[in-house]
C-alpha cells in the first residue's frame, strides 16, 4: 500500500451517542482464500482502539498523535494479515474522545477549541495491495461499555453492558487538517510496578507504588453485579493519610479528576483498565463493594528508545540521573508535557531546556520532529507562537511568555542538528524561524524586550534578575541561532542580517545591563553562557561570588539551572559547579528528588506538581562535565568531539555512553584506569589533567592521574 495515495473512505460517527460515552463501530465483511498480504490505514479522533476478529491490532495506545486537528491529522498503518480469517471477518474500532473533544472546562479551553466534535474515524482495508473495504455509512455503530471517558478526569466501564442493537453510521466532516501518516514513536506500557507498601488506615485501601508514573492501574476484581470498583489517582498524600488533590487539580474545573471506574458484571474474576486516559500518580486510592481486589501500576509513555546511559558509584548522581530520565519519559505522550496530572500541556519553556539531556538519553529525533511542526501549525501569520502547543487558542495572550519561551522555534532543530549532523532538521524550520525574526524585531524597544516571563520556579529568597534582562538575552541568542543557522544553509544575506541583529540588541544589553550590579546567579550565568559579556572575567568572578554568598547552592528557577553548571565549567570552574550538584539541602536537585519520588519536581521544594523535567539540564551536564562530551559545532553529529572529562574524588567507578551517528561512544573509568571508545567515524580533542592529545577512532586505556576536582 502507497501511504501517500489519496483516500477513498469517508469520515463516519454515532450521531447518537451521549456525549461522554465512547461509540463503537463495526463493519463485517467475506475473505477469500489464498490473501498476500492485508493492511489497514486508519485514524479515529480523539483515539481509536482497532479489534480484528475480537483481538485488539498491535499494543499501540491512545492513537493517533495528538495534534491541532484542524491544522494537522495524523493516522496509523497496520498490517493486519495474522489476525484474518478465510470466510467471515469482523473489524471493530472503538473511539475516545481524547484530546479531540475534551469537554471538562479548564483553565486552557481545549473544551472551546475549533477543531471539537463528536468523535469520528475514517478506515481503510488493502488485500493484496488492492483497496477492499472504505469506512461509509454501511459500517454499524453502537454505544460501548465506557460510559464517561475524559482525558484529564479518567473512565467509567459497565462491564456487564451488552450491545442490544446497532445503528447505521452517519456520515461526517473531515476534521479539516492535512492527513499525515504517524512517525512519532507509538505510547505503549514500558513496565508494571507493584505496590510497595499499602498505607495503613480505614478503608479505603491506598496502595503506593513507590514512585511517580505515567498511566493507569490494572484491576483484578470479583464481586456482584452492578457493584463499583472506583481507583482514584494523586501524587501527593497528606499526613492524615488522605488523598491530596485539590494541590495539583488546579485549573481543571470538575468535580471529576483522575478517576477510574469499573462496574462488575459479576461473571467470576474480571481484569480491566482504562483505555483513552491516562493519570500522574505515586499513590490509587481504590474503595467500592467489591469482594476481592488485586492491583498493578501501569506505566506507559511514547516509547522513546534509549540512545545514552550513565552509571557510577555515587548514589546521589545516580539518584539525579534517574529522576531526570523518568521525568522525561513520563512527561511525554505524543509531546513534552509540564505534568503528566493536571495539565498534559507542551509547554514551549520547559522543553527547550531540558532537550539537551533528552538527546543524550533518548532518540528523540522523530518525537521532536512531530512536536515541532505541531509548533509550525500554530504558528501565525506575522511569527508569533503561543507558549505551548499544541494550542486550542491559550497561551498566546492568555500567557505571554515571550523569547524566553519562543526560543524554542529555534533551540531544539538546532541542537537536532549537532546531535545528528543532519541539515534537515533546521532546513524543515527555517520558514517559520525566519518569520519568527520579524515578529521579534517587532516587539523590541530600541533593542531590549519587555513582553515576556522572566525565571520561573524561583527560590523566594532568591536575588532578582531583571526580568527584561533575560528576555534581551534569549533575544540575542534567537538572532545567534538564525544567524549561524542561515550561515549552515548557506543563506548569505539572512545570516548577515541575523548577524546584526544579534549586535544591536547585544550592544543594547550591554547599554542597559552592563553595569549592574546583583547577588542573582541567573544574571552573571546567562552572559557567560550567551556570549554576552566584553570581559568574561568580572562577570565569572561576579558569578562565583553569588555562588559562594549562597553557601554553593542554585538560587535561580528553570532558566538558572540550565545555565548555571555550564557556565562555570565551560569557564573553568567544574569544582564550584560540582559543588552546586552535589548539595543534598535546599535548595538543589538532591533536596527535589529526595521529596520527588522519582522524579523531579515543579518547584526546588516539589511544589504542586512532584513531576515535572524543567530542571533537568543537569542530566545533560553530567555527560557534558563528567564524562566530557562536547559536540564541536565545526564537525556536528559528533563527528569530532572535544573529550573533557572531569573526575570527581567521590565518584570511583563511573561509566556514560551516547549512541552517535556513528555508533557508541562511551567513557569509563575505575580507580586507576580511563577506557574510552570512540566509534569507527569519530575523532576527539581530549583534555585531561591540563594534557591535550588528538585521538582517533579506537578504544584507549590509560592511568588516572593523582589529581582530583
Amino acid at each position: 500500500m502507497n501511504s501517500k495515495q489519496e483516500w477513498k473512505a469517508q469520515w463516519i460517527t454515532f450521531a447518537g451517542c451521549p456525549d461522554h460515552a465512547a461509540p463503537v463501530f463495526r463493519k463485517k465483511f467475506h475473505l477469500p482464500s489464498h490473501i498476500r498480504d492485508a493492511q489497514v490505514r486508519i485514524c479515529g479522533l480523539g483515539f481509536y482502539v482497532l479489534k480484528v476478529n475480537g483481538r485488539r491490532v498491535g499494543d499501540d495506545m491512545m492513537q493517533p498523535a495528538f495534534t491541532a486537528y484542524d491544522k494537522t491529522v495524523l493516522y496509523n498503518i497496520y498490517n493486519i494479515s495474522r489476525y484474518l480469517d478465510e470466510g467471515t471477518n469482523e473489524m471493530e474500532v472503538t473511539l475516545g474522545n481524547g484530546w479531540y473533544n475534551e469537554m471538562q472546562p479548564s483553565a486552557w479551553q481545549f473544551e472551546h477549541a475549533a477543531w471539537r466534535a463528536q468523535p469520528k474515524m475514517t478506515a481503510e482495508v488493502y488485500i493484496d495491495e488492492e483497496l477492499f473495504i472504505v469506512s461509509d455509512s454501511s459500517w454499524e455503530c453502537a454505544r460501548s461499555g465506557i460510559i464517561f471517558n475524559s482525558l484529564r478526569c479518567g473512565e467509567t466501564f459497565d462491564g456487564g453492558y451488552q450491545i442490544d442493537g446497532w445503528r447505521q453510521a452517519s456520515i461526517a466532516p473531515a476534521p479539516g487538517g492535512v492527513m499525515k501518516e504517524q512517525r512519532i514513536p507509538p505510547v505503549r506500557v514500558r513496565s508494571l510496578i507493584e505496590p510497595v507498601a499499602v498505607i495503613p488506615g480505614p478503608l479505603p485501601v491506598i496502595y503506593d507504588f513507590g514512585v511517580n508514573l505515567s498511566g493507569n492501574v490494572e484491576i483484578k476484581v470479583t464481586g456482584k453485579k452492578g457493584s463499583k470498583a472506583t481507583i482514584q489517582y494523586f501524587e501527593l498524600l497528606r499526613t492524615t493519610r488522605t488523598p491530596d488533590l485539590e494541590r495539583y487539580k488546579q485549573h481543571v474545573y470538575d468535580d471529576r479528576f483522575q478517576r477510574d471506574e469499573y462496574i462488575l458484571s459479576g461473571q467470576g474474576i474480571e481484569i480491566w483498565h482504562s483505555e483513552f486516559s491516562y493519570n500522574g500518580f505515586r499513590y490509587a486510592r481504590v474503595y467500592g463493594e467489591y469482594e476481592t481486589i488485586e492491583v498493578v501500576a501501569r506505566c506507559f509513555h511514547t516509547d522513546l528508545p534509549d540512545a545514552g546511559g550513565l552509571r557510577c558509584d555515587n548514589p546521589h548522581i545516580t539518584k539525579i540521573h534517574e529522576a531526570v530520565r523518568r521525568s522525561t519519559l513520563t512527561n511525554f505522550h505524543h509531546i513534552p508535557t509540564d505534568c503528566p496530572h493536571r495539565e498534559k500541556n507542551g509547554w514551549t519553556g520547559d522543553a527547550h531546556l531540558s532537550c539537551e539531556q533528552a538527546l543524550f538519553n533518548f532518540d528523540m529525533k522523530q518525537a521532536y520532529v512531530k512536536w515541532m511542526d505541531d509548533i509550525a501549525d500554530c504558528q501565525r501569520p506575522n511569527g508569533r507562537i503561543p507558549c505551548i502547543a499544541p494550542t486550542s487558542s491559550w497561551g498566546y495572550d492568555h500567557m505571554l511568555c515571550g523569547p524566553a519561551w519562543d526560543a524554542v522555534l529555534f533551540v531544539i532543530p538546532w541542537q537536532l542538528y549537532r546531535y545528528t549532523g543532519r541539515t534537515e532538521y533546521i532546513q524543515m524550520y527555517y520558514e517559520p524561524m525566519e518569520r519568527y525574526i520579524g515578529y521579534l524585531q517587532s516587539i523590541l524597544d530600541h533593542g531590549i524586550c519587555r513582553i515576556g516571563l522572566g525565571d520561573w520556579s524561583v527560590p523566594v529568597d532568591a536575588p532578582e534578575c531583571p526580568t527584561a534582562s533575560l528576555l534581551t538575552a534569549y533575544s540575542f541568542y534567537i538572532a545567534d541561532l538564525f544567524g549561524r543557522i542561515s550561515g549552515v544553509l548557506h543563506k548569505e544575506e539572512n545570516r548577515r542580517q541575523a548577524c546584526r541583529l544579534a549586535d544591536e540588541i547585544k550592544a543594547s544589553f550591554l547599554r542597559e545591563y552592563g553595569k549592574l550590579q546583583t547577588d542573582s546567579q541567573l544574571f552573571y550565568a546567562m552572559m557567560l553562557y550567551f556570549g554576552l559579556a566584553e570581559d568574561v572575567s568580572q562577570p565569572l568572578d561576579h558569578l562565583i561570588r553569588t555562588v559562594e554568598k549562597a553557601d554553593y547552592h542554585i538560587m535561580g528557577g528553570i532558566f538558572c539551572s540550565k545555565m548555571l553548571l555550564d557556565a562555570l565549567t565551560d569557564n573553568g570552574h567544574f569544582d564550584v559547579a560540582y559543588k552546586i550538584a552535589s548539595q543534598r539541602d535546599f535548595p538543589g536537585w538532591g533536596y527535589m528528588t529526595d521529596l520527588c519520588a522519582g522524579t523531579l519536581g515543579e518547584n526546588w521544594y516539589g511544589g504542586s506538581s512532584m513531576n515535572h523535567h524543567m530542571f533537568s539540564e543537569i542530566g545533560a551536564w553530567y555527560y557534558k562535565a563528567l564524562a566530557g562530551f562536547n559536540i564541536d559545532d565545526c564537525s556536528p553529529g559528533f563527528k569530532h568531539i572535544r573529550l573533557t572529562p572531569h573526575i570527581p574524588r567521590d565518584v570511583h567507578e563511573f561509566c556514560a555512553w551516547h549512541h552517535t551517528p556513528y555508533g557508541r561512544l562511551e567513557i569509563s573509568w575505575d580507580k586507576e584506569h580511563i577506557r574510552l571508545i570512540l566509534p569507527e567515524g569519530v575523532a576527539a580533542t581530549l583534555v585531561y589533567e591540563g594534557i591535550t592529545q588528538e585521538l582517533a577512532s579506537g578504544e584507549y586505556s590509560f592511568n588516572k592521574c593523582a589529581r582530583r576536582a
